[in-house]
């Protein structure tokens, strides 16, 4: 049950922080012909979780572990990087551009360092679901 809650936590948090992130960093474009910008949040959001989570099943299928927090957080921040490049090369179907590969990364950061938040809450949450 807790998989389920932990995705929907992912891309909840990963919408929010593509949505504001679009206020503040000139080089995010969201939304096209198609969606407004908060639709294109909550649709990039739900890829970017979607990406990261073929990785981890990719990753436990593989037996991949990572020795310690900080190589494995290290490992995230460059799957949630590639993941935002690659949504963002599909801008016409997810409404999410970005143009700036800087403030991909700083965006990454981010997503992963609220995506560690949401696994512990969930997780140590999981006993009473």
């Amino acid at each position: 049950m807790y998989n389920h809650l932990l995705y929907l936590g992912y891309w909840f948090v990963n919408a929010l922080v593509l949505f504001f992130s679009s206020f503040f960093i000139t080089d995010i474009h969201l939304g096209n012909a198609r969606l407004n910008s908060f639709e294109s949040a909550i649709y990039a959001g739900f890829w970017l979780t979607f990406c990261v989570w073929i990785w981890w099943d990719f990753a436990i299928a593989r037996n991949l572990t990572f020795k310690g927090k900080g190589v494995s957080f290290l490992v995230f921040v460059i799957v949630n990087s590639a993941s935002l490049f690659i949504i963002s090369k599909f801008r016409f179907a997810t409404g999410f551009e970005m143009v700036g590969v800087i403030w991909l990364l700083g965006i990454a950061l981010v997503v992963t360092f609220l995506q560690r938040i949401v696994w512990k809450l969930v997780v140590s949450k999981s006993s009473f679901l």
